[in-house]
């Protein structure tokens, strides 16, 4: 009697899975995660790849609720701090042009949609603008002309209530989610002990990074865990 086949899982990470392992999940969740972050000097004390690494690990937590397939991350940004016209930090960030972002996100929803996704979830871990509201066009501008698929484009904060975390660079908000998905990625003794840091000499816009924790990043993880489940059931139910 031979051993019966195990469960399909609910959802993976789409370039560790096998075809045959991606259509099963696919049948059962039509769901993609485009984590979509960039590669941006976070200051000392956090890693270049920040938002990336960030949305990455939101949407694993989410797909482990929602179902689905989480793709890598994007690592291609525009309007990083490199460009900020009043600030130092010239180093350790990439920059590409706004029209690179916008094909880069047309191919990425066309080539999705062509994969028979139901549902694209593109959550931005950078949002500088206006790198931030081109992904967004692009998404409204594909959802304009296609009933087979939607585009999701949103950021975390964008599905957190603002009591709980706020836009931030580098701050307590983005440390926190990096403590808990990618604890080796940060290093809060590199921050200043005397002073609170800065935008202009730390690269810190937001509430002071020394508060952060992987135990708040968890609490974050799961305000948008909740935010976001809800939001992915009411798009495929309208579908």
């Amino acid at each position: 009697m031979s051993a019966p086949n195990p469960p399909t899982p609910a959802w993976g990470l789409y370039e560790r899975l096998l075809p045959a392992e991606i259509e099963a999940i696919h049948a059962a969740h039509p769901v993609a995660y485009l984590p979509w972050g960039a590669l941006e000097y976070h200051g000392k004390h956090a890693a270049v790849g920040l938002d990336g690494l960030k949305a990455h690990g939101l949407c694993s937590a989410l797909a482990r609720t929602a179902g689905g397939l989480v793709l890598p991350p994007v690592y291609v940004a525009a309007n990083t701090i490199k460009t900020a016209p009043d600030l130092a930090h010239k180093r350790h960030s990439l920059d590409f042009t706004e029209n690179t972002l916008r094909v880069l996100a047309r191919e990425h929803f066309a080539q999705l949609a062509d994969e028979r996704f139901r549902v694209v979830f593109t959550l931005c871990g950078h949002v500088g603008q206006p790198h931030y509201d081109i992904i967004k066009d692009e998404a409204a501008q594909f959802n304009a002309t296609s009933t087979a698929t939607r585009i999701i484009a949103t950021s975390e904060t964008d599905l957190i209530d603002k009591s709980i975390v706020i836009v931030n660079h580098a701050a307590l908000g983005e440390v926190s989610f990096l403590m808990h998905t990618a604890p080796d990625c940060v290093d809060l003794t590199r921050l200043p002990v005397d002073r609170v840091p800065s935008l202009e000499q730390d690269a810190v816009w937001g509430p002071d990074p020394r508060e952060s924790s992987a135990e708040k990043g968890a609490a974050y993880t799961a305000a948008f865990v909740a935010g976001a489940a809800k939001l992915i059931n009411t798009t495929l139910a309208s579908l």
